[in-house]
């Protein structure tokens, strides 16, 4: 019998609108303010408080982290840690790597990568090798799929249709019938949108491999270890105890350790402006509305929220700009079950239209000891959008459906489920429609010609990036705020694998 959780509370319940600013008691001056205590913003603080800045972050929610961000829950079968989804650190850069690791100190559990698909009551490796695919794919099928890949090939040579959207790219590369086992349900399931409507930006960074002979080649001759892409990165790193967010916590505790403050269930609800210049900033305090004032302010929360929040108020344009702006959000359902462990992945593709939840993660198979031995965790991931059915959805409803699926796969039964509870984010994937690039370029022009206000990371730039870009967006913000290093935006701008 699941025990009940408390309804879970979103920031984005609030509202889609800054309220009006209560009364300031105080005002406080720094050099710097840094908005929303993810990876991007605490290591952008951190590296600005080693330069002898005086910095202040503010931080709506009452953890750090964010999306990266971690929880423990203490039960009567003993305590579990768990993210928010699934997360694993691998980076190519090696001051990134260095400044991850430095954090974590010796709470290090190396890891063996292990993700799959689940289709046609198979498991599919993730990404797709040749031989698995021959090997679990239905006779029918795999005829269908390599004459599909042939009558592509042959059609491109005459007619060569562009890559304007998700789908075109894909089908260039692997054929119709793959585009539809592998691709199409799954990111449609994932987005809300058909695929004709995403951008094929998000391919290029999301597919690992160039086409199906790509495939197949690289599953034959896999590469050396030496400048391994990330498509084949086999092994990654993760905490020991207390999940991914112990990156940030650990960043936490070395701010305040050097002096710089960090204000968590700090929402800010005003950015204020004067003569085309950045001059501070008011925020609901736990102490009440406080206004703190700097002369420079580096946000990290959504852009889109970021010019929603500017006083005065940005022009109605770039408003409309931001108004269409989507993102696509999540709930993550979490089932400790009475069984030491389900699977050896560590995620779990689930593209079919008829199950509702459309990835599964175990946080055990990160680190051993995230769990009991002889309990685990589930995280059971469902896309959804801001306030819609689903997101209204009890933890009781939520857990029906997601048990449903699970028992109709084979994975797990009521019977084993000891406790559900569940949390909600609004801003989980940045939308990238066909039109996203021109309305958030819009948005990142307006930021810019405010002397003194930049914005970075993966809310701040409306890029759907791994960790190790958030890490390295704030180190390079925090290098361009003093006047040195490469231009953060240009982090994770490239058209390459980021899986």
């Amino acid at each position: 019998m699941a025990l009940r959780s408390p309804a879970p509370k979103s920031p984005g319940r609030r509202t889609r609108f800054p309220l009006p600013a209560k009364t300031c008691h105080m005002t406080e001056r720094f050099d710097v303010l840094v908005l929303g205590a993810g990876l991007a913003g605490l290591s952008a603080a951190n590296r600005l408080r080693k330069h002898g800045l005086r910095v202040l972050v503010l931080e709506a929610a009452a953890h750090p982290g964010g999306l990266a961000g971690s929880h423990t829950i203490k039960t009567q079968w003993g305590e579990f840690d768990y993210d928010n989804g699934p997360h694993r650190f691998h980076t190519t850069d090696q001051h990134v790597k260095d400044e991850a690791m430095a954090l974590l100190g010796d709470d290090i559990h190396w890891a063996n990568r292990q993700s799959r698909i689940f289709l046609y009551n198979r498991f599919f490796h993730y990404p797709l090798q040749g031989g698995n695919v021959i090997r679990n794919l239905p006779p029918l099928v795999l005829v269908k799929s390599f004459l599909d890949y042939l009558a592509v090939k042959v059609r491109n040579l005459f007619a060569p249709r562009p890559d304007s959207n998700f789908e075109n790219w894909v089908v260039n590369r692997f054929g119709r019938k793959l585009y539809d086992v592998f691709f199409g349900t799954y990111t449609e399931k994932t987005w809300g949108i058909p695929c004709t409507r995403i951008s094929a930006d998000w391919a290029a960074q999301r597919i690992s491999l160039l086409s199906l002979w790509d495939t197949v080649k690289k599953t034959l001759f896999r590469p050396k270890d030496k400048n391994v892409p990330r498509t084949y990165v086999s092994k990654f790193f993760y905490p020991k105890r207390g999940g991914i967010g112990t990156l940030c916590q650990r960043y936490v505790e070395e701010l305040r350790r050097g002096g710089a403050q960090v204000h968590l269930s700090s929402p800010v609800r005003q950015v204020h402006v004067q003569a085309g210049r950045v001059v501070g900033v008011t925020a609901d305090t736990p102490e009440g509305a406080r206004r703190f004032e700097a002369d420079r302010v580096l946000s990290t929360i959504p852009v889109t929220t970021l010019v929603r929040l500017l006083d005065p108020p940005a022009p109605a344009e770039v408003v409309g700009h931001a108004n269409a702006l989507k993102h696509r959000s999540m709930i993550f359902v979490y089932l400790i079950l009475n069984r030491a462990k389900v699977t050896d992945d560590h995620w779990i593709y689930l593209p079919e239209q008829k199950l509702t939840t459309h990835r599964l993660s175990e946080f055990k198979n990160f680190s051993p000891d995230a769990a009991p031995a002889d309990k685990t965790l589930l995280c059971a991931e469902i896309t959804c959008d801001f306030e819609d059915v689903k997101w209204r959805k009890t933890d009781e409803e939520l857990q029906a459906i997601v048990v449903k699926d699970l028992d109709s796969i084979g994975l797990v039964k009521a019977s084993e489920v000891l406790h559900t509870f569940s949390r909600r984010e609004r801003y989980a994937y940045p939308i990238y429609d066909l039109e996203y690039r021109g309305h958030r370029d819009a948005l990142l022009d307006h930021v810019g010609s405010i002397q003194g206000l930049d914005t970075t990371g993966r809310q701040g730039l409306f890029k759907y990036n791994n960790m190790d870009h958030s890490i390295g967006m704030g180190l390079a913000a925090a290098d361009n705020l003093i006047g040195q290093g490469d231009d953060h935006r240009k982090v994770a701008s490239e058209q390459q694998y980021f899986g």
